[in-house]
């Protein structure tokens, strides 16, 4: 069985939503304010899809013929017939979602992953995000102890950091370095960018089969030794932080899966 690493989008900008919550409450409950809870909203949607019921998002899921029309808007038309099969949405993310597909590369087929930008939603972004400036100022200029917290300061990074989230090349470049990397370690997978197939709004990768290693009875069952894969990913992870100095910084257990 070998490891596999799905490069999905990093939450950088959830991280940093969070950081600045926090320090709001901070300075609410240190300036002696009775206020229970402050809820900023960023998403303001919710919608089911197959295998992924928790998903929320900031606008409606694109269905597959406005999934289409965005693909081809943004590769051409020449490229876009060599797009064989597109299924339906199978996950989302706050920003995303993503559709297996088939296509041609090269003379062969491949089986993909595409993952497409949730429409406007660098709209909705720039809306929120106007709107968290407007309070972290207000909070900033009312109360005396907010001021050692940059609250203004943090929501401008939040804004750098979204307007990188939203192109999608710049997690293309940084899962290709990390595939380029490991290409030769043994026993480690990063999948492939089609370069071809990515521009700022949809990204395509190669699809990954394989079993979670969150499924631990599925594992057990395979006759996995686990003692034995865990050791196998520390290594690994060492091995990129050590040799390369590149690593990938948010990698729940969903993120890595095994393969025969």
């Amino acid at each position: 069985m070998t490891p596999i690493c799905v490069i999905p989008s990093d939450n950088a900008a959830t991280d940093i939503l969070g950081l600045v919550k926090r320090r709001i409450s901070i300075v609410v409950n240190g300036g002696g304010i009775n206020l229970k809870k402050i809820q900023i909203r960023f998403w303001t949607f919710r919608w089911n899809l197959p295998g992924n019921n928790t998903s929320k998002s900031g606008g409606v899921p694109i269905a597959i013929p406005e999934a289409k029309k965005v693909i081809k808007k943004e590769i051409g038309e020449k490229q876009y017939q060599n797009i064989i099969q597109i299924g339906e949405p199978i996950a989302a993310a706050s920003i995303a979602q993503v559709h297996f597909a088939k296509i041609k590369n090269e003379n062969q087929e491949k089986q993909v992953a595409i993952k497409i930008l949730l429409p406007d939603i660098e709209q909705l972004f720039n809306e929120e995000l106007d709107a968290l400036m407007l309070f972290a100022y207000i909070v900033e200029n009312t109360i005396s102890k907010a001021k050692r917290l940059k609250l203004v300061e943090v929501v401008h990074l939040l804004r750098e950091i979204t307007n990188i989230e939203m192109d999608l090349r710049f997690e293309a470049a940084a899962a290709n370095e990390l595939y380029e990397n490991t290409k030769s370690d043994n026993g480690f997978n990063v999948p492939k960018i089609y370069w071809n197939y990515t521009t700022k709004k949809i990204l395509t990768l190669d699809k990954v089969n394989g079993v979670s290693i969150r499924e631990q009875k599925k594992l057990e069952e395979q006759g996995i030794n686990l003692q034995r894969l865990a050791e196998n990913l520390i290594q690994h992870f060492l091995k990129q932080a050590v040799r390369d100095g590149f690593f990938h910084g948010d990698m729940p257990v969903s993120y890595t899966h095994l393969r025969a």
